[in-house]
């Protein structure tokens, strides 16, 4: 029998807290430990004095178990630290599953009225369908998913391998939540990401490689030897000569250091966060040939993990250079900045081009992974078959994601062949913007590869446009109505140039009178009809659903009904054949004491 989603995060919820008591527990022990470690290194001198290796011995062997316990503690803080993430974001599922998602990240950054649906679908924003489906844990992997919902494929062959890839990723939620557990541990910057993002199209130099790769293996060396005359008590010419060549060649090589430690520096603990999503990647053996692909292109020919695990190393050794005491030996003894910047040059160079895809991949799977979780979080909703061919879209129970199931109501919904519109009317708050809303979200939804909120749904891909909320624009003094022609026309033009698009309207040329209206309602739906366009049009004009009568077989009437009973208004929400045959304007200003 199938765990259900509840189920799952509430056990796994009880195993995170039960983890966070063992190793909170565990911390504390170890501060003792690591206090007494501290307090006995100076025990030998208190009780012998200073008396050779009797004294230094026993104080430099609780020295190093002061520094094991340390890093023991580290280790501990940092598990800690993921099971802390993986109880949040367990946390954060089971109020989604309560229909409460106003946590999570909405996109709003990517809000924009222009955009040829997303604005009147609510894509972005609260409330939004991102932000009921948004779980990415980088901000390159939120990019992409948002990049989905704007612009989502009409490949068939595309999307159906995603949603291969979104069904086996929905099956393995354990696997999901250790993945995004580590995305998070890493809060990154969009500075930081754009940084590292940058790294591949930027081409590093460096002056006399070859010199400094010497210098960095001659001068250390030389520096060692030279040492050895100064602790023997000869002489200590030969280490201060050695310390002021090294410190000259610092010197002269100081804008170069910097450079170098602006482009790589304090990138650390991002690195380590990429590192280990594709170390992740790299060891789930998958099944789907969407997620080999990804998989195949950070394992061929090294694994990207290993590569990345020398880049972090190597900016962690630069990063030394934040303690002033360390920075002071190592660079005495090591040239250590020149020899950072030497390694980094030489990674970079060997693999900057490399970054990019593996990159990709990260923000490929972690888009992937919030499509999966929709699917496991809402197992009612279905994939869509894709149909190929001639427009098709055949919905049965087609509801609303973002309503709760108790609430939403679901309708059906079939129109076949290119050249065809619906005409929806109905009273007030009757349903028909929700309708005409749930019909976008679920083709866009269907297009990204994600389930739908269907019982079924078989539907040819197909761009979407819609004019549900057009504003005005006074600095560049526009009329609403002058806004609503702009975006009309450029849907025209896209029709007459051969795309194919699904038109969505509601309520058509709301900026003039009713005359105009009508008539301008009539001409666009005839146009649309000449272009072979398919569109939903919602209308309170009921003169407009008689062109039923002169394109028959082309244009339908759907209409959503009310009934008024004891003063009092019902709906119930479903899509009926015909004409509306009640309004409630009047009704509602009656009750509300306007008149």
């Amino acid at each position: 029998m199938e765990t259900s989603a509840n189920e799952f995060y509430h056990s796994k919820l009880e195993t995170f807290n039960s983890k966070l008591k063992t190793f909170s527990r565990e911390i504390r022990f170890f501060a003792w430990y690591r206090l007494a470690a501290f307090i006995l290194i100076f025990v030998p001198f208190a009780v012998w004095g200073w008396n050779g290796w009797l004294t230094t011995l026993p104080s430099l062997l609780f020295l190093v178990l002061f520094f094991l316990l340390v890093k023991k503690n580290i280790q501990l803080e940092k598990q800690k630290k993921k099971f802390e993430a993986l109880k949040k974001i367990t946390e954060d599922e089971l109020l989604a599953l309560e229909h409460k998602f106003n946590h999570f990240d909405g996109g709003k950054e990517f809000l924009n009225p222009a955009h040829f649906n997303s604005y009147d679908l609510d894509l972005f924003g609260e409330d939004s369908v991102f932000q009921f489906i948004n779980r990415t844990s980088t901000l390159s992997g939120k990019q992409r998913l948002a990049s989905w919902l704007q612009s989502p494929p009409l490949d068939k062959p595309e999307i159906e391998k995603r949603q291969e890839a979104v069904g086996e990723l929905s099956a393995i939620p354990n696997w999901r939540l250790h993945f995004l557990a580590n995305g998070h541990l890493f809060r990154e910057t969009p500075e930081l990401n754009e940084e590292i993002k940058h790294w591949s199209e930027t081409e590093l130099n460096l002056n006399r490689p070859a010199a400094i790769r010497a210098s960095i293996i001659v001068i250390p060396l030389l520096t060692i030897l030279a040492a050895i005359p100064a602790f023997m008590g000869i002489s200590n010419f030969w280490l201060v000569l050695m310390l002021f060549i090294q410190w000259g060649i610092l010197w002269f090589s100081r804008k170069r250091v910097t450079q170098y430690y602006e482009f790589f520096g304090r990138k650390s603990e991002l690195l380590g966060k990429y590192m280990q999503l594709l170390e992740f990647i790299e060891e789930r053996e998958f099944q789907s040939p969407f997620l080999l692909d990804l998989q195949k292109k950070v394992l061929n020919p090294d694994k990207a993990s290993h590569i990345f695990r020398q880049l972090k190393k190597l900016v962690g050794q630069f990063e030394y250079r934040q303690n002033l005491v360390i920075a002071v030996v190592f660079n005495s003894l090591f040239l250590w900045d020149l020899r950072c910047v030497y390694k980094l040059w030489n990674w970079h160079r060997h693999n900057r081009k490399k970054l990019t895809v593996w990159l990709d991949i990260i923000a490929e799977t972690d888009a992937l992974i919030s499509l999966a979780n929709l699917a496991y979080n809402q197992p009612e909703f279905t994939y869509p078959k894709i149909h190929d061919g001639g427009f098709t879209l055949q919905a049965s129970q087609l509801g609303h994601p973002l309503l709760p199931a108790q609430k939403r109501v679901n309708n059906d919904l079939s129109i076949n062949g290119w050249g065809k519109v619906l005409i929806i009317t109905g009273a007030n708050m009757a349903g028909k913007s929700t309708f005409l809303r749930t019909v976008g979200v679920n083709l866009i939804l269907g297009r990204t590869g994600a389930p739908v909120c269907a019982e079924k749904l078989v539907f040819s891909p197909v761009k979407v446009y819609t004019n549900m909320r057009t504003t005005d624009n006074l600095l560049k003094d526009e009329s609403y109505f002058f806004a609503e022609l702009k975006r009309i026309k450029t849907v025209l033009d896209r029709l007459e140039n051969g795309e194919k698009i699904f038109v969505i309207l509601d309520e058509m040329l709301k900026g003039t009178n009713s005359v105009d209206k009508l008539n301008g309602s009539r001409e666009l739906i005839r146009k649309l009809l000449e272009l072979k366009a398919v569109a939903l049009i919602a209308t309170h004009d009921l003169k407009i659903s008689e062109m039923e009568e002169e394109f028959p077989q082309m244009v339908f009437n759907k209409c959503f009904e009310i009934k008024l009973e004891n003063d009092e208004m019902v709906f119930d929400y479903l899509l009926s054949e015909g004409v509306t045959k009640t309004m409630n304007a009047t009704f509602l200003m009656k009750q509300m004491g306007i008149i």
